[in-house]
């Protein structure tokens, strides 16, 4: 039977290539490949003069695409990160209404907030949420605090206000001028302060912004009828925050299967280790570990190839990394990556490595390497878990240490069967297919 399925996303291709965005075309594409009619409704975030918010309508590779496009910085500090803001709710009802959809599936929230939520139940629309982050949870979205330590605790108005607020001298000063000015005198310099710490200015505005958020979010987050974790860790964080563990469903993200042709043949022994990253350049994916690490090894037998580019605020970051790069051989930035070459990326891969600081998901990356036959070096944080097993199908290191991930780097040069043995005793992988078919089964008795 064929339904309607809108598939709600923060943003999406081509102009954003991440993670989020690629898993939710791949959902698309299989739904719609079974015959069902899909849309996607996204944010867009551009640069506006004031609060203007534009629908725009068109097709991405056959896929009808619905975004939003406003300027995510010129709303309220309380409106960003998964709270709500009543225009983008009401834009978001009435294109719901217009559509009329069987099911409203959201696989983010960060840009279109939690008026998603709103805007589908009080329509009386079937709605899942699929947690590929950690907005609704986490207000920082990483579940680290401000000084890089993994967060274990509930959202609470004090912890997350001091986590949010001011904490170098120059926030600390800025801050405090900032309470003392009129509000006339007071937006200029927060506009001042944003471009000179190159952050959004919630610093100056925590416990309000922490307050509205616990105002709002906890309630429509609790009236989500079905939530599916992509890993258990995910799970046990919505549990934590009070969300009912009966609702949840674990379900590991599907990925394209490759063809036998493109599964990855092992470099000969003696032949030089071809270690790879790919994903976002950005400190909490842990790059610079992985360069630390990687200066430790011998340049003839191992190559660094990056695969990524920086966020347009981690250009900083991205530049110190290529610095360091540079002055160190066998090490290449190839930038973005286009996902539909990225079975030749894989096949140039002996090994992928994961080495986030933050608590990574279930990473798309390491699924789609075990697809293709690529073991993992990753570190033991997060959704990790649930996907690499040390010195079984990959190996683990200590979360931030560089001296552990090179250890795990030496072993597989110094070691000649350890890679080939890691691949072998690869664990299967799902495809985008059946957990598409798999997902509109758990969707049932609805409509669908």
């Amino acid at each position: 039977m064929k339904s309607k399925i809108v598939l709600c996303t923060h943003r999406f291709l081509p102009r954003f290539m991440g993670g989020v965005e690629i898993y939710t075309y791949r959902l698309a594409c299989a739904w719609q490949n079974m015959g069902q009619q899909v849309y996607i409704l996204t944010g867009e975030p551009v640069p506006q003069k004031d609060l203007t918010v534009e629908v725009k309508e068109n097709t991405y590779n056959s896929i009808p695409v619905i975004r939003l496009r406003y300027d995510d910085h010129k709303f309220p500090v309380t409106a960003r990160a998964a709270y709500s803001d009543p225009i983008i709710t009401a834009h978001l009802k009435a294109i719901l209404q217009k559509l009329q959809p069987d099911l409203v599936h959201a696989t983010s929230l960060s840009l279109l907030m939690g008026g998603t939520i709103e805007a589908a139940l009080t329509l009386g629309l079937p709605f899942v949420y699929t947690a590929t982050d950690f907005v609704l949870t986490c207000r920082r979205g990483t579940y680290l605090t401000w000084d890089n330590r993994i967060c274990n605790q509930p959202e609470s108005l004090a912890q997350c206000a001091a986590c949010l607020g001011p904490h170098s001298p120059l926030e600390i000063r800025l801050n405090q001028l900032w309470q003392r000015l009129p509000p006339t005198m007071g937006r200029p310099l927060l506009a001042m302060a944003e471009r000179l710490l190159r952050k959004k200015g919630d610093i100056f505005n925590a416990p309000a912004s922490i307050a509205h958020r616990l105002n709002y979010l906890p309630y429509w987050r609790q009236q989500i009828p079905r939530l599916i974790a992509p890993s258990h860790y995910i799970r046990a964080m919505f549990i934590l925050n009070g969300f009912p563990s009966e609702r949840i469903m674990v379900a590991p993200y599907g990925v394209p299967l490759p063809e036998t042709s493109e599964i990855l043949k092992i470099s000969e022994v003696g032949q030089p280790i071809r270690f790879s990253f790919i994903g976002r350049v950005t400190f909490i994916k842990g790059v610079h570990l992985l360069l630390e690490a990687f200066s430790q090894l011998p340049s003839q037998m191992a190559s660094l190839t990056i695969y990524g580019e920086a966020d347009v605020k981690a250009d900083r970051y991205w530049h110190s990394l290529q610095q360091k790069g540079t002055a160190l051989p066998n090490v290449k930035f190839m930038g973005r990556v286009d996902n539909l070459n990225i079975s030749q990326i894989y096949q140039q891969t002996d090994l992928l490595v994961v080495p986030s600081i933050w608590p990574e998901n279930s990473p798309i990356t390491i699924l789609e390497a075990q697809a293709h036959g690529v073991p993992i070096i990753a570190s033991d944080v997060g959704g990790i878990a649930d996907l690499v097993q040390h010195e079984v199908n990959g190996l683990i290191f200590a979360n931030g240490n560089s001296a552990d991930l090179a250890t795990q780097l030496l072993r597989c040069v110094n070691e000649p069967y350890l890679v080939a043995s890691l691949a072998a005793r690869r664990r299967p992988v799902l495809s985008i297919e059946t957990q598409a078919r798999e997902l509109l089964e758990s969707f049932k008795p609805s409509p669908l």
